[in-house]
């Protein structure tokens, strides 16, 4: 896979056309990733404001990297999922199964590396800009049910 997302370099319009369209992927489980880079830009977001207002705070300086590395990580685990998920449905191997179960399991270490995160940082964040972390919050919990879900379902196919 290319250091570049494809699915990061879709136009919004493109992919929510191939996700609600007849195939199998991009799906659910790149829908759940997608949200997660959302989350990490909306909290991204709030940081970056409040560092603004705060040019010498080390920790929302640092909370800025650990948000773009796990946004990246979040568009690059979407292009995983869709892999992993395509060679399932066409194969369903043990070895298929493994691997989507792998995939699954790496969205859920970043969902719990941005709720981290976020619960670091949010007494740092200026007043003004508790909506994007309410938002990244709801994206986050977003991700975490898709994943929950997707894992459970995969899980029963062992």
């Amino acid at each position: 896979m290319d250091a570049i997302s494809r699915i990061a370099a879709l136009r919004v319009d493109t992919l929510i056309a191939r996700i609600s369209n007849s195939e199998a992927t991009p799906g659910a489980g790149s829908a759940g990733a997608v949200a997660l880079a959302l989350a990490a830009a909306c909290a991204s977001k709030a940081v970056a404001i409040s560092a603004k207002h705060a040019p010498n705070d080390a920790e929302l300086t640092a909370a800025l990297v650990s948000l773009a590395k796990i946004a990246v990580s979040a568009l690059l685990d979407a292009d995983r999922d869709s892999v992993a998920f395509e060679e399932f449905i066409r194969t369903r191997t043990p070895e298929s199964i493994n691997q989507l179960v792998r995939e699954e399991e790496n969205v859920g270490r970043l969902i719990a590396a941005l709720a981290a995160e976020v619960d670091h940082i949010e007494p740092r964040i200026r007043s003004n800009m508790r909506g994007d972390l309410i938002a990244a919050r709801s994206l986050i919990d977003a991700a975490r049910r898709i994943q929950q879900r997707n894992e459970g379902e995969t899980l029963r196919e062992r």
